[in-house]
């Protein structure tokens, strides 16, 4: 009898259905130009989807430009702008939910006369008991651009969940919400998949609380003197069991990881041009520049002045001859 090959181990959606994504609606904004709002950082997780027009998102020190269909996530609450415009003059979003551009229900409107924007502002909450270490590796800001061409569900769905948003009628929050959890979904998917050095080298470490910790602390706090001995002191592990499970689900020794983040972070410094070779060894737990300098030509084939200065230089496009 031939035996049904077993279906290949999905890790992915097994740590998707651990977090039992759970949103809830603020408002559905219908805002025309200018306008501009500012959200103070509070420890709720927020979402913005964008349904129609167009929007900018400051977090910190980064800007995101959104478009229809696309959808930013703070897991911690961050601190943001939203803004039709860079130079728009923005409100706290507090005076708005006070004022007379809210209807008291989940609607808001606010702005001058120009084009239309409709934004589905949320928040969301995930399963009890995941670990503090686990939810440590999600970044301040995570934004999905919409792609219909990847995700070939996705238009049916978007679409919709703004005709359920602009209708309003009766159950239509409870959809919404049910909707809004498969984007919110998608967009911690798109996370798990991205292959970034802060991100999942396997989607296996987050359901493992003292590996998700290993990663998180080598990933903020690489300069420190770390040793396999000391790691697995932090996590609660031996050293041995460290080294297995590190391996198993990150793909390389710990120590390894280890280096690789700090020369990945020593080339983002250097890129930059504003710190000398001698501060970007230091940044990276280097306390040799000689040692430093081996290590990163090893890792990216150019001596870290070198590659500074191929950074600095701009590409150069070659166009081939039409034949």
């Amino acid at each position: 009898m031939t035996q049904l090959a077993s279906p290949p181990p999905d890790t992915v959606s097994d740590v998707l259905r651990s977090f039992e994504v759970r949103s809830t609606i603020f408002c559905l904004s219908e805002l025309r130009a200018p306008w501009a709002f500012r959200v103070e950082g509070e420890p709720v997780a927020k979402f913005h989807l964008v349904l129609e027009g167009s929007a900018l998102l400051s977090c910190d020190r980064e800007t995101v430009a959104l478009a229809p269909g696309d959808l930013v996530v703070l897991p911690r609450g961050s601190a943001h702008t939203l803004a039709d415009d860079a130079d728009s003059p923005a409100v706290p979003l507090e005076r708005l939910l006070v004022g007379d551009a809210f209807d008291g229900g989940s609607g808001l409107r606010y702005g001058g006369a120009g084009p239309l924007t409709r934004l589905l502002c949320g928040g969301f909450a995930l399963a009890d008991g995941i670990p503090d270490s686990t939810l440590a590796l999600l970044p301040d800001l995570l934004h999905v651009a919409y792609d219909p061409a990847v995700t070939t569900w996705l238009p049916p769905s978007l679409a919709a969940l703004k005709t359920e948003a602009e209708t309003g009628r009766l159950g239509a929050s409870a959809i919404v919400e049910r909707l809004t959890d498969v984007f919110l979904a998608q967009a911690l998917r798109s996370w798990l998949l991205q292959g970034e050095p802060d991100g999942l080298a396997d989607a296996r470490l987050i359901l493992d609380e003292s590996i998700a910790e290993a990663v998180r602390v080598l990933n903020s706090h690489s300069s420190e003197a770390w040793s396999l001995d000391r790691l697995a002191m932090h996590v609660g592990l031996s050293r041995s069991a460290l080294a297995t499970k590190f391996r198993e689900r990150v793909g390389q020794p710990p120590m390894q990881y280890l280096t690789e983040v700090r020369l990945r972070g020593a080339a983002g410094y250097l890129a930059t041009g504003r710190l000398t070779v001698y501060e970007v060894a230091r940044r990276a737990g280097y306390h040799s520049d000689a040692a430093f300098a081996k290590a990163f030509k090893r890792r990216f084939g150019l001596a870290p002045g070198a590659y500074r200065e191929s950074a600095s230089q701009p590409p150069v496009i070659e166009i081939a001859p039409l034949r």
